[in-house]
């Protein structure tokens, strides 16, 4: 099997698609397989031992324990084609991890999202230095699923790793994408790297707060999409599926929510002095490129009465259903009802981990989230941990989503808490 690396790809913008056609015809690689998914870059970063997976491990799992990894795993880094919202060319930065086997067997595949850290580059997951910034522990965590048999694929938002282009935050289409093309991506690896470890037809995606947005926007949009796609289930651990009701519940995030709205459907519909008040207009742009979610979250306040107009508040605050937010800013509503994720009944099996003391999701709103889910005709395992902040649903959560991908791999029937 012929094994592409184009290193030259990596640094061309991803809207330069005569070049990246150029580069792709060197290689002898037909224009025609360039498409959604492709695998455009892979290198090997290095490997863990049980011991080194357990050492990475000790902080996320300060409080819940440290699994106990059952295999050693190898680390890439890949780059492959997704598509941008517009439909232009993207290009994801994504982790790769995958479990050493002593002999041929199949895995289950995992694609995981990260939660909020920002949405310019000095943000991105894969800078992350967990002693000094702490966004999520996610290598650690990736490699914690590899560790149980999982291949584990952790891809960057779209935007990441260009400088041209912002993170696409809570961006239903463009998280999609990423999110199918992930899946894509790894049969693609695996049709050109000879390993013991090969993807079985269990495939899993889930992510953490705004990573749990994103696995429910794959399956609303799988069957258009990515039909050729097979979801297995789907796990969220405190998912924030509604963006309307996180710029309620927890203000803070609303600037970049309101920055990528402007970028996607143009400042004609969306205008950010519509919605904020003026005292964050003036260096708006400035502090959406240079604050991580570590600073932004105690730069801009939590309580929406400081952050947005009187007018948007009252609009946003009116009602559940956003019926006055839709008589009073129907372009913001359009584009928050647009962007809503997991309540379209896409029927998927799915876990839903929230932390009892989680103050960025509300376990009511979270209950809302499951219901619509129910209705929608989904098989739902609804977990609430009770000592859980947001920051601890993964630690706290991971042995029962171990569980619950393992259950369902082998054929299980799903668990439902769901009521008639």
């Amino acid at each position: 099997m012929h094994i592409f690396h184009l290193r030259g790809l990596a640094a061309l913008p991803q809207k330069s698609l005569a070049l990246i056609s150029f580069f792709l015809c060197l290689s002898g690689v037909q224009l025609s397989a360039i498409g959604p998914g492709t695998l455009l870059d892979v290198e090997l970063l290095g490997s863990y031992s049980p011991e080194a997976i357990q050492l990475e491990n000790e902080m996320l799992f300060e409080t819940a324990g440290v699994p106990d990894p059952r295999y050693e795993v190898d680390h890439y880094l890949l780059h492959f084609q997704s598509t941008d919202v517009d439909g232009s060319a993207a290009r994801i930065r994504a982790q790769l991890f995958v479990p050493r086997f002593s002999d041929s067997a199949e895995a289950p595949v995992y694609v995981f999202a990260a939660g909020t850290t920002g949405v310019s580059e000095k943000c991105a997951p894969i800078k992350e230095d967990p002693v000094v910034n702490r966004w999520g522990s996610f290598r650690a965590n990736m490699l914690a699923y590899a560790g149980e048999g999982f291949i584990t694929l952790f891809p960057e938002y779209l935007g990441f790793g260009d400088p041209e282009t912002p993170q696409r935050y809570f961006s239903k289409v463009a998280e999609a994408h990423v999110m199918l093309d992930a899946a894509r991506a790894v049969t693609a690896f695996f049709e050109q790297h000879d390993t013991f470890a090969r993807p079985s037809d269990a495939l899993f995606l889930g992510g953490f707060s705004q990573g749990g947005h994103a696995a429910h926007s794959a399956a609303d949009l799988q069957a258009q999409y990515a039909p050729e796609i097979e979801i297995t289930g789907l796990v969220g651990y405190g998912q924030t599926n509604d963006v309307a009701m996180l710029m309620r519940e927890m203000a803070y995030y609303s600037p970049y929510i309101i920055y990528t709205y402007a970028e996607i459907y143009g400042r004609e519909r969306i205008n950010p002095a519509d919605y904020l008040l003026p005292k964050w207009l003036p260096s708006f742009e400035e502090d959406i490129h240079g604050l991580c979610v570590e600073e932004f979250q105690h730069h801009y306040p939590r309580d929406g009465r400081e952050l947005f107009t009187k007018e948007f508040y009252n609009a946003l605050h009116a009602d559940i259903e956003g019926f006055r937010l839709a008589r009073v800013f129907p372009e913001m509503a359009q584009a928050l009802r647009e962007n809503r994720a997991g309540f379209e009944g896409h029927g998927l099996p799915s876990l839903v981990l929230h932390g009892a003391q989680d103050i960025i999701v509300s376990t009511a709103a979270q209950e809302r989230f499951v219901a619509a889910l129910c209705r929608g005709g989904s098989e739902v395992q609804f977990k609430i941990l009770p000592e859980a902040r947001h920051r601890d649903v993964r630690p706290d959560g991971f042995q029962y989503s171990v569980s619950w991908m393992k259950h369902l791999a082998e054929g299980g029937t799903p668990p439902n808490d769901c009521t008639p």
